[in-house]
């Protein structure tokens, strides 16, 4: 779709990327009231809205491809395929999107839950199983009232329209990260040929990605996030720090960057983060004047049952998954687990803080420019983006979509010396399949480490190592 390698030459290509992708999310709202005769009812509302739309995004997508290949007189067959790679895996996604988003998950309906008690004034941490900032939860309770106040008030169904939003959104945000992740990869010197197909791979073949639209998960604002702010540190400093506000008032795991900003004293970008959470936060809680929702997530974020994200299910890689498994089987005593973990967090914030000592070192050393700005800016957040998937309680296997960015900086650092490696690494994230066998669920864990290790400080990103001479 059409975002995702939107560069417009003419106005035409506005109404076909922007436009028309649009109109194939409407349409489906406005034509299924009709009750048409070409469009009989035969499964649930809900299914119906996102077969429908998966109808008109596909002539959307079909009109794209037909338009590039009409751009190209004369190309071959392979260079043609190369040219419609993006609209390829975005076909892919709109599959799979088509086919999990009839069902909500168990986790879309406990978000369903916090958002019914946004709109009724209640408290959405009432249900335990919603663990995110109010952020997320007032949003989609605004898109439910949008909803309300737009659409006829005799159509009853508008919690399905909103998860039908919902998962129109989740594709948008695929197509975004698919094109932040180009932008990223030629930022890091991948020729254009190389970035199509290492970046179309990495979508292709991503497990986390796949369970993120089954399951309905928010990780793809996250990873945005987390793209957008690698991309815009050089540039537009105060739109990275933005950028990680957001995604922290999404999920807490972006605030981790601002450690590594705070570390290399990018004030603006700092400053943007600060201003941008304020606003926000003031616009959430009506200029201070509502803070029920804040102290209700402070006093859930306090007692959050911690055991809870790390029992039964061994696929819950973290350190405290890892140290009551070897209770489980190993036979450690129960009161070894607590202290277990402590000691794999503090060995990794050590490490952690090790890593950036390095590479702050390292930079001075370096000649000045784009390179040496790029080694330490992009080393040192990506670091830190990481940090949640190693030390927080829970991270589950869709979680680690966050680590793509990790998996194009490894690619860009060290594939030339260690490509078998750097190739083991990427496949324990992101092409293992799920299971819960005690240890080999650990893998994806492993890789993780295994790419940190490998775009180790002691590596900058030089034109030896740059891809073009791989």
């Amino acid at each position: 779709m059409l975002p995702l390698y939107f560069n417009p030459r003419r106005y035409s290509d506005y109404i076909v990327h922007l436009f028309l992708p649009i109109v194939a999310v409407l349409l489906p709202l406005l034509i299924l009231p009709l009750e048409l005769p070409i469009l009989p009812r035969i499964g649930t509302t809900e299914i119906q809205l996102f077969e429908t739309f998966g109808f008109f995004m596909w002539c959307a997508l079909f009109i794209a491809g037909y338009r590039e290949i009409r751009s190209h007189p004369g190309i071959s067959f392979e260079k043609g395929a190369i040219l419609l790679l993006p609209l390829f895996v975005s076909f892919f996604v709109l599959l799979l999107l088509v086919e999990y988003a009839g069902d909500p998950s168990w986790d879309y309906q406990n978000y369903e839950k916090a958002f019914r008690a946004v709109v009724a004034g209640g408290n959405p941490y009432e249900n335990p199983h919603y663990l995110y900032p109010p952020f997320f939860a007032q949003v989609m309770a605004s898109v439910y009232s949008a909803t309300k106040a737009l659409l006829s008030p005799t159509w009853e169904q508008l919690w399905h329209i909103v998860h039908y939003l919902y998962q129109c959104a989740q594709f948008f945000m695929v197509n975004l990260a698919y094109q932040l992740s180009c932008r990223f990869a030629s930022r890091l010197g991948f020729p254009s040929l190389k970035t199509q197909l290492i970046v179309a791979g990495l979508f292709l073949f991503n497990f986390p990605l796949f369970r993120t639209l089954h399951l309905n998960q928010i990780n793809l604002y996250v990873l945005n996030a987390i793209l957008f702010a690698l991309l815009a540190l050089e540039r537009f400093p105060f739109l990275s720090g933005a950028a990680v506000a957001i995604g922290g008032l999404i999920k807490i795991y972006p605030v981790l960057m601002g450690l590594g900003l705070a570390g290399m004293r990018k004030w603006k970008a700092l400053l943007g983060g600060f201003v941008t959470g304020l606003v926000v936060i003031l616009l959430q809680t009506n200029f201070g004047r509502d803070l029920s929702l804040w102290v209700w997530f402070a006093r859930f974020f306090v007692a959050f049952p911690v055991e809870r994200e790390s029992t039964k299910w061994i696929r819950n890689t973290t350190f405290l998954s890892l140290a009551q498994d070897l209770e489980r089987f190993v036979h450690l005593p129960e009161i070894a687990v607590w202290p277990l973990y402590l000691i794999g967090v503090i060995a990794v914030l050590i490490w952690m803080g090790v890593r950036f000592y390095q590479r702050e070192k390292t930079y001075p050393t370096l000649p000045p420019g784009p390179r040496a700005e790029m080694y330490r800016n992009t080393g040192n957040l990506i670091d830190f983006a990481c940090l949640a998937l190693l030390i927080t309680p829970s991270a589950w296997d869709h979680h680690f979509v966050l680590a793509l960015p990790l998996a194009l900086w490894a690619i860009a650092v060290r594939a030339r010396q260690k490509p078998g490696w750097v190739g083991i690494g990427i496949v324990s994230i992101f092409v293992l399949p799920p299971f819960d066998i005690f240890p080999f669920s650990f893998l994806r864990m492993f890789g993780v480490v295994l790419l940190l290790w490998l775009a180790s400080p002691a590596f900058a990103l030089s034109s030896a190592d740059s891809p073009e001479r791989s």
